[in-house]
């Protein structure tokens, strides 16, 4: 008996130094050197630049689209990726054509509205109809049936301004759902106040993702959802709304993917995404122009300071992510069987915001990766956020085929005030915080793309 618990001592202290071998080696990175070339870096906006003033807005499925896809394919060629392709799909592409909202009688006045992504046209001449306004989407949901009857919806609940941008999925629900609700208690048509913040400028958007809308939706600037609340504070009030939109079922769209190829495991991938298409209203500089600009500029930086990458480099700057990450959603499908390939992803969506958190989407015994990326990121103000990472936008998709995910999450304060507006320009995009975080992106896809460290790790 005394020798077998010898034996079992003698394997337990043989076994010791291979398990302190299984603990991943961190290598240490060029971190002062990846900033301070961040810092200086021009490329993130003069690439936003470019694209916002040669293509202008790039409306899923859109001639604009098509050509910015060309655009983006000789760029990405002349900063010196490889094997630049398009990743074609088709879709319903939806525009406007026109759009118009009057309150009638005795507080007659004009409003200022944008129709929805999918809204479909009212009869000619348009429609008009008495106006019950509600609270939000659970009360229009609680409405009795048929009460709605030949009337107008109109759902007003405001969005607040937070740092994480966590009351947009709530406020954006009117936009998305209201149609659908509304239709089955018999109305003609959908009013919703805007879900931006900003108070003149309508904040756009699709209605039902991926999807054709059932409804007339129109969308009021929060100024305008203001005054007509007011307005039916004083008594029943009419609307006439016209709305002219037009549809191509089989319209083609596409994602840009560009590499970077891996001296030592080219067959691995590190993935950087942003989307090409915007809305039409102004020129997609934030959204999301800047995040092609700082991906790709983040990928040329880490080359500058750090020399070619072991795993191979992909940008995919993706198509028709505003109308329901078409984009995101194909590229993800088609990557199925070769979902082991991708070693890390992450995507740039919110605007030029600084990055305030990282969160982390790693298998279990990746955690001494977590703590080493956090840690290179504290002096950027970047915190260690406490939830785990599920991918922004069009990797979102990869994260349950087990891709390895990270989320750089950008403070949204401002950038609701100018998202999906005719103020998504560039002269709202603010260099420093730009620069910010390309510096962040660097010094995370050098973890991830010159070292071959597993981030899947079980």
């Amino acid at each position: 008996m005394r020798t077998d618990k010898m034996i079992a001592l003698i394997s337990l202290s043989l076994a010791l130094p291979a398990l302190a071998l299984a603990k991943p080696v961190i290598p240490v990175p060029p971190a002062k050197a990846l900033i301070a070339a961040a810092m200086k870096d021009e490329r993130a906006m003069t690439i936003t630049a470019d694209l916002t003033t040669d293509i202008g807005p790039r409306l899923a499925g859109t001639e604009a689209e098509a050509r910015a896809r060309a655009w983006a394919v000789e760029r990405l060629t002349k900063e010196g990726f490889k094997n630049v392709r398009v990743e074609p799909f088709t879709m319903t592409a939806w525009s406007r054509v026109s759009e118009s909202a009057q309150i009638l009688g005795p507080h007659a006045q004009r409003l200022e509205v944008h129709a929805p992504g999918g809204s479909p046209s009212t009869p000619v001449g348009g429609i008009e109809g008495e106006v019950i306004r509600f609270d939000n989407m659970a009360a229009l949901r609680a409405a009795s049936p048929h009460m709605l009857a030949g009337k107008i919806a109109f759902v007003d609940d405001i969005m607040p301004v937070t740092k994480d941008g966590s009351g947009y999925g709530v406020a954006v629900e009117k936009r998305r759902n209201c149609a659908l609700v509304a239709s089955e208690k018999g109305a003609i048509g959908c009013l919703v106040r805007s879900a931006g913040t900003s108070q003149r400028e309508v904040h756009v958007g699709q209605g039902r993702r991926g999807e054709q809308g059932n409804l007339p939706v129109l969308i009021l600037a929060n100024a305008d959802a203001t005054q007509l609340a007011a307005i039916l504070a004083k008594g029943p009030t009419r609307v006439h709304m016209n709305i002219e939109t037009a549809q191509v079922p089989e319209a083609l769209s596409g994602n840009v993917i560009a590499d970077i190829r891996g001296t030592e495991r080219p067959d691995e991938y590190v993935v950087l995404g942003c989307h090409l298409d915007s809305w039409d209203l102004g020129t997609g500089a934030l959204d999301d122009g800047i995040g092609c600009g700082i991906v790709t500029a983040a990928v040329l930086t880490a080359i500058d300071v750090a020399g070619p990458p072991k795993r191979s480099i992909r940008v995919i700057w993706y198509g028709a992510e505003e109308v329901g990450l078409l984009g995101g959603n194909y590229h993800a499908q088609n990557l199925k069987e070769k979902a082991a390939s991708y070693v890390f992803a992450a995507e740039s969506d919110s605007g030029d915001g600084k990055i305030y958190q990282a969160e982390f989407g790693f298998g279990p015994a990746a955690a001494p990766i977590q703590d080493a990326i956090a840690t290179t990121l504290a002096p950027l103000g970047i915190e260690r956020g406490a939830g785990r990472a599920t991918g922004h936008s069009d990797i979102g998709p990869l994260a349950p085929l087990g891709v390895p995910v990270m989320d750089l999450n950008q403070d949204a304060s401002r950038y609701f005030q100018i998202h999906h507006t005719p103020d998504d320009i560039m002269a709202n995009v603010d260099k420093a915080s730009v620069r910010q975080n390309v510096a962040a992106y660097s010094v995370t896809i050098w973890f991830a793309g010159w070292t071959t460290l597993d981030f899947r790790a079980p």
